[in-house]
């Protein structure tokens, strides 16, 4: 799995052992999960629920991240929905640990190198070089804590969907932008008019830093809220890597944001989700045009027909 989000990301750096409590906004609290290879999908799923930012696989388990304004205790929390899959879970298994920003992305730096993804897509971070192939599409991110990277399934399965559909002068809405990974190669592909949001200010924060490091100043709207603090627009491509609760609260939303014929891409679901979001989706007037799927994840593109149903 990744660093941050969907998708999510390494951080080894311990300042303390500390589960509930109090912590400034550039520390995260580290959860690493102790768990067998049946559970770990859908319980990641799950774990975005609860307010994480981030997951890692590891050999023994799942190491999760999560952001703390107030008083929480994250043992008690973790173990409650592990225990609904595995009901002799041990709370005393998990170790937790205090994140610190910087010390996050010096882990980075060690590990994140460029990798190639679908047929023509290659993801590097800003400090190494990659090697490029004819036709290749180049993103060049900062990593940081909370935001997606492009290592995750749900990410990777988002941008080979995107990459078959042709972006040239369409407009595109980016629901959860995180660090803009996926604006950033609309753009790339002429994509234009493009927007982009997240309710973090540090993703599009991010993001803004990760449109100038790939040259494309000026050419995408970030705003920082969420849905209804974006213009309604007819936009023609929606794309959401975002978990399945919230997916299922916004197919009447993207309406709003549609026109007939927009292609909607929808990522961060696992295969047991599909019934469900095809259900709430296809009853707004959408139809599934096409799936994705990569081990338990899976993402759906779908078409919006002439007629919105049930309004």
């Amino acid at each position: 799995m990744q660093p941050g989000q969907p998708e999510s990301s390494g951080a080894n750096a311990v300042a303390g052992i500390v589960c509930g409590g109090k912590m400034n906004h550039k520390s995260w609290i580290g959860v690493m999960i102790p768990l067998g290879e049946a559970w770990r999908d859908v319980i990641a799923a799950e774990l975005f629920g609860l307010g994480c930012t981030g997951i890692e696989e590891r050999a023994n388990g799942l190491y999760v991240t999560f952001e703390q304004s107030g008083e929480k205790d994250w043992r008690e929390a973790v173990s409650r929905l592990v225990r609904r899959y595995d009901p002799g879970f041990d709370a005393v298994t998990l170790e937790c640990t205090v994140v610190r920003a910087e010390n996050w992305n010096e882990n980075w730096k060690i590990h994140f190198k460029p990798f190639r993804l679908g047929r023509h897509i290659v993801i590097r971070p800003e400090w190494e070089t990659a090697n490029l192939q004819p036709g290749d599409v180049e993103l060049v991110i900062t990593p940081k804590m909370a935001f997606g990277t492009g290592h995750h399934e749900t990410t990777r399965l988002i941008l080979e969907l995107l990459e078959e559909q042709p972006l040239a002068n369409h407009s595109l809405l980016d629901a959860g932008t995180g660090s803009g990974i996926l604006a950033l190669y609309a753009v790339k592909q002429g994509a234009g008019p493009v927007t982009a949001f997240d309710i973090d200010p540090e993703a599009t924060a991010n993001a803004l830093e990760n449109e100038k490091l790939n040259a494309l100043e000026g050419r995408i709207r970030w705003i920082t809220g969420v849905l209804n603090d974006v213009p309604p627009a007819g936009y023609d491509y929606i794309l959401a890597n975002i978990n399945r609760n919230v997916l299922l609260e916004l197919p009447a939303e993207f309406i709003r944001y549609s026109h007939p014929g927009t292609h909607l891409i929808l990522s961060g679901l696992l295969h047991t989700d599909e019934d469900a979001v095809r259900a709430a989706y296809e009853g707004q007037g959408w139809q599934v045009t096409r799936r994705a799927g990569q081990g338990e994840w899976m993402a759906i593109s779908l078409k919006r027909q002439n007629q919105e149903k049930n309004q």
